[in-house]
């Protein structure tokens, strides 16, 4: 497994593991839609970041697209009150086509070296698009049901996060290049 696939595929497993956790917290009366929102917005940016500078040579920037659009939604938390579920729909709603523009890039970028991976990360933006407006429609309920959605929805995107280095390195394994 190359550098690059290692480290994807060590974010991917990071951001399953919040989302996971995400939908436990309920469980531990961690319902503080506020600080929990807030936290996984900025580990989302943090992991991607570190993912940039680590693939920094693969001139593929999707980490630093993804860090610019969690602090733009940051940079949101701070003006809105978010315990509205209205509000919280709409940074979520801003996050996810901010998301979707740079997981287009990220195809694009597949595209334009003729890999064949761009198919699955259409795939992956159309499952996330649909998963994030999904998301934003069903936050008018309590804080311990937001935080357990937006877990689950984390959760989602963690393991769509997972299926690009997984394909990569399956598509790239010494028995399937012999074939």
């Amino acid at each position: 497994m190359d550098r690059r696939t290692l480290v994807e595929f060590i974010t991917g497993w990071l951001l399953v593991f919040i989302g996971g956790i995400m939908t436990i917290l309920p469980i531990f009366n961690i319902v503080n839609i506020r600080v929990v929102f807030t936290l996984v917005i900025s580990l989302y940016g943090i992991i991607h970041l570190v993912k940039n500078f680590l693939i920094l040579n693969s001139k593929e920037y999707s980490g630093f697209s993804t860090s610019l659009a969690s602090i733009a939604v940051l940079i949101l938390l701070l003006f809105l009150d978010i315990n509205e579920p209205w509000n919280l729909a709409l940074i979520l709603f801003i996050w996810v086509i901010l998301m979707s523009l740079t997981k287009l890039k990220e195809s694009d970028y597949y595209h334009d070296r003729k890999n064949r991976i761009w198919l699955l990360n259409i795939v992956n933006l159309i499952i996330f698009i649909i998963a994030g407006i999904l998301t934003t429609l069903n936050l008018y309920y309590t804080s311990d049901i937001q935080v357990l959605i937006l877990g689950f929805f984390f959760l989602i995107n963690g393991i769509l996060d997972l299926m690009d280095p997984l394909a990569t390195y399956i598509m790239t394994t010494p028995s399937r290049k012999k074939k």
